[in-house]
Order: C-alpha cells, then sequence, then structure tokens
C-alpha cells in the first residue's frame, strides 16, 4: 500500500461509508442501514484495491 492509494477517492469513500455503517450501529441502532454502509464500504474497498493495481 502506498500514499497514491491512501489519497485515492475511491478509498475516502470506502471509509466514509464504513465509519458512517459503524455510527449507524452504534448511536441510533439501526442494523439495516448500518450493516448495508459496511458492506458497500467494504465492496467500495475492493473496488479501490482493484483500480490500484493490487
Amino acid at each position: 500500500m502506498n500514499i497514491e492509494f491512501l489519497r485515492s477517492p475511491w478509498f475516502m469513500i470506502a471509509v466514509l461509508l464504513l465509519v458512517a455503517g459503524a455510527f449507524l450501529l452504534a448511536v441510533p441502532q439501526w442494523p439495516v442501514p448500518g450493516w448495508g454502509l459496511i458492506v458497500c464500504g467494504l465492496a467500495f474497498m475492493g473496488y479501490a484495491r482493484y483500480r490500484q493495481g493490487t
């Protein structure tokens, strides 16, 4: 993993979705949208790795 991967917009979106999903699970305790955002964040993380070429 290099600095260009960390600056990738796909990686930033993935982190934002993961944090938002964790927030929805913890604070208002909404399991369906929370887990949905976490799954989307993991998918974006995989896509970011694919775009990086590793």
